[in-house]
C-alpha cells in the first residue's frame, strides 16, 4: 500500500479536530522523516533522550529547552577567548585611529609651516632643469664648435699620423658648422670662431706641406714607387689650399723625374742588384733585343708611376664645408645673414689645375728618360741595320707607343718620343729599301743563259716574305689594336717598296735579252764572221717572255703563302698569264706564215665574219696543226 493510501485514514481523523490543532497535526503529518534536517534533530535527540517513559515525552519540550540552553552555555564559554582577543583589537584599533588623528594633525600644521620651504623647492628645482639644459647646450656647443686640447696639440706636432688628419677633419667640420651659426643671432661667435680654425687649418696646412716636402726626398729613393697611405692623405688634404698643393705636387715630380732618370740609366749601365738582371746595354750588339728591352723597362716604369701620381693626385678629396645646411639656403643663408662672412677658398681653374692634373704631372716625371732613350735609339739605327730589323724595329716601337698612349695618352712627350723613332725607324727602312730599289734601277739583273730568275729576284721575293711575316706578327695580334685598313695599308707600301723595283729591273733584263740577240746578229752580218754564239736559251724567239714569266712566277711562288700578298699575286697571275699568251699567239702567227697558212687564215677570217660563224673551227684545227709542227 503506498503512503498516501496509508495516510488516508488519519487525514481525515485530523480534518475532524479542531482547525488550529488540525494545521499542527497536518504539518506534522506532512513533514518527511527521511530529510537531513530531521535525521539531524532526531541524532541529536537520541544523545540525551534516552528513555522513552511517559514522563520522558510529557518533558521532551522542557529537555530540549534545557538541553538549548546548555549549548548556548557552552558556546559562550567557548567564546570568552575570541571576545576577549576582539576586545583588545577594538581597544588596539581605538588607540590607532587616536595616533593616525595625532599624525595627521601634525601633517597639517608642518604643512602650514613649509609652504615656503616647498615653493622655493619647485623655484629651484625649475632653475635646475635650466641649468641642465644650458649644461647640456653647451657641452653640444663644445662638441659642435670647439677642439679638443689633445686635438690642438696634433695640429701643432710636427709628426703626422693617422690622429693629425682627424684633427684636421675636426677643424674643417667645425668650420662648416660655423657657416650654421652664421644663420642665427650668434654671427658674432660664428665670425670669430670661423677665424680661430682657419689659423689652425692655415697652420696645420703649412706644417703639412713641410712633411711632404720631406717625404719626397724619402720616396725619391723607392724604386718601386709604393705612396704611404699617410701621404696620400696629405696630398688630398692639401688640395684646400692650392699654393700648398702644387709646390708639393711640383716637388714630387723634380723628385720622382731625377729618380726615374737615375733608374732608367742604372737599369741600361749597371743592371740589377748583383747583376741580374743584367745591363741592357750589353745586348746592342742585337738591335731588336736592345730596344725591346728598353721599351719594356720604360713599359714598367710607366705603369708603376702612373700607379705613384694617381695614388697621390686622384685620391678623395675631403669636402671642406658641412652638410646641406651649409651649402643651401635662401636669402635667409650665410651670405645674407652676413656681407662680411668669409668664403671658403676655391681652387684656381687655370694654371694651379694644369700642374696638379695627373697626366701633366706624369709627362713631367717622364720626361727624363726620353732624351737618353732616343739618343740610344738613333745610334741604334746610325749603325745601318738591315732592312728587316729596321722595319721590325718601327713595328716594335709602334706597338709600344699604342700601349704607351693608353697609358698616358697621345700628348705625353714619351708617346711622342717613341713615335718619333718609330718615324725614324720606318724612315730608316724606306730609305735602305730606296736604295735597293735604286741600284736595281741603275744596273738590272744580268739574264741567266737558262732564263731562270736571277739571284736578286730570289733575295728580293725573300725579303718581301720575312717582311710580310713581320707584319703578321704585328697586326694580326688582335692585342695591338690594329685596324685592317692600317694593315692593308702597311702591306701595300711594304711590297711597292720591295717588289715594284724588282718587277722593273726584270722587265728592263728582259729589254736586254732582245738588244743582245739584235746586236749580235747586226755584228755577225756586219763582219760576216762566226762571232761567239749566245746561250742557247736567250736565241730562242719567245725568250723575253720566258725570262718574264720565271721572275714573275718566282715572286709569286714565295708570296703566295701570304693572304695580305694576294692581290699582289694575283697581279703576277695575270701577268705570266699574258705573257704566255702573247708567245703562244707570236708562235702559232710564226708557224702559220712558214707553213703558208697564214693567208688561207685571214681569207676564212673573213669569210667567218662575212657569213657570220661557220669556220671557225676549221682556222683553230689549222692553227692548232701549225702550233704542233712548229713545236716538232
Amino acid at each position: 500500500v503506498s503512503a498516501p493510501a496509508r495516510d488516508a485514514p488519519r487525514i481525515r481523523a485530523t480534518m475532524a479536530l479542531a482547525p488550529g490543532l488540525a494545521r499542527k497535526v497536518k504539518k506534522v503529518l506532512e513533514t518527511r522523516a527521511d530529510s537531513p534536517e530531521i535525521v539531524a534533530c532526531l541524532r541529536g535527540l537520541s544523545e540525551f533522550y534516552t528513555e522513552n517513559t511517559p514522563e520522558a515525552r510529557r518533558g521532551l519540550r522542557l529537555s530540549i529547552e534545557r538541553r538549548g540552553l546548555d549549548v548556548n552555555r557552552e558556546f559562550l564559554d567557548a567564546s570568552s577567548n575570541a571576545r576577549d582577543a576582539l576586545s583588545e583589537v577594538d581597544a588596539q584599533l581605538d588607540g590607532l585611529l587616536a595616533g593616525c588623528q595625532r599624525i595627521s594633525s601634525a601633517l597639517d600644521s608642518s604643512r602650514a609651516r613649509t609652504r615656503v620651504l616647498l615653493r622655493e623647492t619647485s623655484r629651484l628645482a625649475e632653475e635646475k632643469r635650466a641649468i641642465e639644459e644650458r649644461k647640456r647646450t653647451i657641452k653640444t656647443f663644445s662638441v659642435d664648435f670647439q677642439l679638443k686640447d689633445e686635438e690642438i696639440a696634433l695640429l701643432k706636432s710636427d709628426d703626422v699620423t693617422g690622429a693629425f688628419f682627424d684633427a684636421l677633419a675636426r677643424v674643417q667640420e667645425i668650420h662648416a658648422n660655423c657657416r650654421a651659426l652664421l644663420r642665427t643671432r650668434h654671427q658674432r661667435a660664428g665670425m670669430e670662431l670661423m677665424d680661430q680654425m682657419a689659423s689652425h687649418q692655415e697652420a696645420a696646412h703649412e706644417r703639412l706641406c713641410r712633411w711632404v716636402q720631406g717625404e719626397c726626398a724619402a720616396l725619391a729613393e723607392d724604386d718601386a714607387g709604393e705612396v704611404p697611405e699617410l701621404l696620400s692623405r696629405a696630398m688630398s688634404a692639401l688640395r684646400a689650399r692650392p699654393v700648398l698643393h702644387k709646390y708639393c705636387v711640383e716637388e714630387v715630380s723634380r723628385t720622382r723625374h731625377n729618380a726615374l732618370f737615375r733608374r732608367f740609366i742604372n737599369a741600361l749601365t749597371r743592371g740589377g742588384p748583383g747583376g741580374i738582371p743584367v745591363p741592357i746595354e750589353t745586348h746592342a750588339p742585337d738591335p731588336l733585343r736592345y730596344v725591346g728591352d728598353m721599351l719594356g723597362w720604360l713599359h714598367q716604369a710607366t705603369a708603376g708611376e702612373k700607379e705613384l701620381v694617381d695614388a697621390l693626385l686622384l685620391a678623395e678629396t675631403p669636402r671642406e664645408g658641412g652638410g646641406d645646411g651649409a651649402e643651401t639656403g635662401g636669402g635667409d643663408g650665410p651670405n645674407a645673414a652676413s656681407p662680411n662672412a668669409p668664403s671658403t677658398p676655391t681652387p684656381p681653374e687655370d694654371e694651379d689645375d694644369e700642374l696638379a692634373d695627373p697626366a701633366k704631372v706624369l709627362d713631367r716625371i717622364l720626361d727624363g728618360v726620353c732624351r737618353p732613350f732616343k739618343v740610344r735609339v738613333e745610334q741604334v739605327l746610325s749603325s745601318t741595320p738591315p732592312a728587316l730589323v729596321a722595319f721590325k724595329l718601327g713595328n716594335l716601337l709602334t706597338f709600344y707607343r699604342g700601349v704607351m698612349v693608353k697609358i698616358i695618352g697621345a700628348d705625353a712627350g714619351l708617346a711622342a718620343t717613341i713615335d718619333e723613332c718609330g718615324s725614324s725607324a720606318k724612315m730608316t727602312f724606306e730609305s735602305m729599301i730606296q736604295k735597293d730599289a735604286d741600284a736595281l734601277r741603275a744596273s738590272p739583273p744580268v739574264p741567266t743563259e737558262t732564263l731562270a730568275a736571277p739571284a736578286a729576284v730570289t733575295e728580293a721575293a725573300n725579303k718581301a716574305a720575312e717582311l710580310l711575316t713581320a707584319l703578321s706578327s704585328t697586326f694580326d695580334d688582335g692585342a695591338r689594336g690594329a685596324d685592317g685598313a692600317e694593315a692593308d695599308a702597311s702591306t701595300a707600301d711594304v711590297l711597292s717598296a720591295v717588289i715594284d723595283p724588282v718587277i722593273d729591273a726584270c722587265d728592263r733584263s728582259a729589254d736586254m735579252i732582245e738588244a743582245q740577240v739584235k746586236r749580235h746578229r747586226d755584228a755577225v752580218a756586219a763582219t760576216g764572221t762566226e762571232l761567239a754564239p749566245l746561250p742557247t736559251a736567250h736565241a730562242k724567239r719567245w725568250a723575253k717572255e720566258a725570262y718574264s714569266i720565271n721572275c714573275a712566277h718566282a715572286v709569286a711562288q714565295v708570296l703566295t703563302p701570304f693572304p695580305r700578298a694576294t692581290s699582289l699575286v694575283e697581279k703576277l697571275t695575270s701577268k705570266i698569264a699574258a705573257l704566255t699568251r702573247k708567245a703562244a699567239e707570236d708562235e702559232s702567227t710564226r708557224v702559220l706564215h712558214s707553213a703558208g697558212l697564214a693567208e688561207i687564215r685571214e681569207l676564212m677570217s673573213l669569210y667567218q665574219q662575212q657569213s657570220g660563224g661557220g669556220g671557225g673551227a676549221g682556222v683553230v684545227s689549222a692553227s692548232a696543226s701549225a702550233s704542233a709542227a712548229s713545236e716538232e
